[in-house]
């Protein structure tokens, strides 16, 4: 009954080592598939020779045979093994496999010629060939296996490590198998019913097997993110190629409309000068100087957004000074409708003074004609991480709705299309902020439902200073549950637009307290707070996290009773900002239900 069992194990594991072989052949996910199918199926082989054939053997001859076959698939095994373990560990001594192969090739040959285990006295031996130069090779082989794995998990991530701990214990448990054989056939270990290495393959291909399976999975996820990133790579691609198009033939364009504009301009100028005109006369030729202006400006507009590429030159600027010097300049009848935060200090950054001007202009004179009430107001708020400056400018205009948001930043579109408007300003301010290496956002205050009506924009700009690199690598104090997250991307998205790294894990149960710093944030999908409210509610800063809409909202227990949006603005000043610390959730339950 026990012999029945491992026959229908080692069928069950040789056929999912065929099926890892032709997956791979199929999708090339990874060559560590192809080779570890084949390190099974060789495994399998000679598990079938212990199960099958040595118990039914009469002849010594025959015994000796299929144990030097046995051998043989046990050399053809150990590169193949190795050359998975060296791509699964990422490790430079993958170059020097085929040398292995060449070195197990002759030890293969060896054993089929009989050099290596023989017939003296009618009695199966190993001769010194096998003990002296097989052995220490298959015990090289087993230290270098376990280095590769072991040297490995000091630097992978957790996903990774908890495949190779367990490829670990299948490798241990087939080793120490081998190992007893070994014993047995040097006769310090007596006889059983079957060799321990049959036990050892199982537990190797059973454990292999359930890490592959989960390695494949990860793959398929990665392939779905990156696919994902690939279709919003290709439609911004689409946008820029058609700026391309545009750009090339832009200074064409441009330089005839100047040359047409010049002359209507000049006989306008002329019949004004020259020709006595009747009130109409006048009023139709002032109409023809405006169009000729306007006209003009669209011409320097399309000029402008095909200008799309990072500025080479910059000077130090102090930001706060930007933003205010273009109030004075340009807004100086309406300076008391602007309220500035954050700005007592200096916010030093790279940039050019000149086009940071006019993305504030733009921004400023589309507030004021979105604001209908008798009392505009511009709050402008200036808040830094160690990587980034962020500006907020939120105006109490009309606001936006879910397509007007969505269609924001896109060339000639425009919501005041009748009185004039082209639609490119909004597209020149984005294309000037990723200029200067940033990133623009808006959020409209009416799809809060709040009763407020009005226009939030989030400009981030890069610190360029000498730890800016070492900055934007460092993982923060924040953890994001991947499980049941809606709006994940968006959520990436704005953390990377403050190059800010949180650590994602998969589920709830990955997040071991003792490995993050004391104090970090938690961010979990509501759906799995409710599945996991035992281990999440202790920790002290937790966000219930959900999507309504476009926007994405966070409720932060104990910090307000109402959810905030999702924003770059909440990363600055709620999660990255130190806090008092705060009684743990549990604690705080009887006073969140009162």
């Amino acid at each position: 009954m026990q012999n029945v069992i491992l026959q229908i194990l080692c069928s069950f594991l040789f056929a999912v080592g065929l099926l890892f072989i032709l997956l791979e052949f199929r999708t090339g996910f990874d060559r560590s598939f192809r080779f570890f199918g084949v390190s099974l199926i060789l495994l399998c082989g000679m598990t079938s020779i212990d199960i099958w054939i040595l118990p039914n053997t009469t002849s010594v001859y025959k015994n000796v045979f299929w144990e030097s076959i046995y051998h043989s698939l046990a050399c053809i095994f150990i590169p193949f093994s190795l050359w998975y373990l060296c791509i699964l560990t990422e490790s430079p001594f993958l170059k020097k496999v085929p040398l292995l192969i060449l070195t197990s090739s002759i030890f293969t040959i060896c054993f089929l010629g009989k050099l290596m285990i023989a017939i003296k006295g009618g009695k199966e031996y190993t001769t010194w060939a096998y003990e002296f130069i097989f052995l220490p090779y298959i015990l090289g082989y087993v230290i270098f296996a376990n280095y590769l794995i072991l040297h490995r998990l000091q630097y992978c991530s957790k996903p990774e490590k908890k495949i190779l701990q367990i490829h670990l214990a299948g490798f241990a448990v087939l080793i120490f198998g081998g190992l007893l054989d070994l014993g047995v056939m040097l006769n310090i270990i007596g006889e059983t019913f079957v060799s321990f290495t049959v036990i050892g393959v199982l537990a190797f291909g059973i454990m292999g097997s359930l890490i592959f399976a989960e390695r494949f999975l990860l793959i398929i996820q990665d392939r779905q993110t990156t696919f994902g990133k690939l279709e919003t790579a290709y439609r911004d691609l689409e946008q820029v190629t058609a700026l391309k198009q545009l750009g090339e033939s832009t200074a064409m364009i441009n330089h005839e409309i100047k040359n047409y504009m010049f002359m209507i301009a000049g006989n306008a100028q002329l019949l004004q000068e020259f020709e006595t005109l009747t009130t109409k006369g006048k009023e139709t030729v002032k109409n023809i100087v405006t169009s000729v202006e306007r006209l003009t400006a669209f011409s320097e507009d399309i000029l402008n957004i095909s200008r799309n590429e990072v500025l080479r030159e910059k000077t130090i600027l102090n930001l706060p000074e930007v933003i205010k010097g273009t109030v004075h300049k340009h807004f100086p009848t309406k300076s008391s409708s602007f309220k500035f935060f954050g700005m007592e200090r200096e916010k030093v950054m790279h940039g050019d003074w000149g086009k940071l001007e006019q993305v504030f202009v733009n921004i400023f004179k589309n507030s004021f004609e979105a604001i209908t009430v008798e009392n505009p107001e511009i709050k402008i708020r200036l808040s830094s991480t160690e990587a980034s400056l962020l500006v907020s400018i939120e105006d109490n205009g009309v606001g936006a709705d879910e397509n007007q948001i969505q269609n924001l930043f896109k060339a000639f579109f425009s919501t005041k299309s009748k009185n004039g408007g082209s639609g490119l300003g909004m597209s020149i301010t984005k294309s000037i902020v990723e200029g200067h290496g940033g990133r623009i956002s808006a959020y409209s205050k009416n799809l809060e439902k709040k009763g407020e009506h009005g226009l939030k924009l989030l400009i981030s700009f890069p610190i360029y200073a000498e730890n800016i690199e070492a900055e934007s690598k460092k993982k923060h104090p924040i953890i994001v549950v991947k499980d049941g997250m809606e709006g994940l991307p968006e959520i990436i998205r704005i953390f990377q637009n403050l190059r800010v790294n949180p650590t994602i894990v998969q589920s709830a149960s990955d997040i071991k307290i003792n490995e993050f710093p004391d104090g970090a944030t938690i961010m979990v999908s509501t759906k799995t707070m409710a599945a996991n409210f035992p281990k999440l509610s202790g920790f002290s800063k937790l966000c219930l996290v959900s999507l309504h809409g476009p926007n994405i909202y966070v409720l932060d227990h104990g910090r307000g009773k109402h959810p905030d949006v999702f924003s770059e603005e909440y990363v600055v000043t709620r999660m990255l900002r130190k806090q008092v610390p705060r009684a743990r959730f549990k604690e705080r339950q009887p006073s969140l239900i009162g």
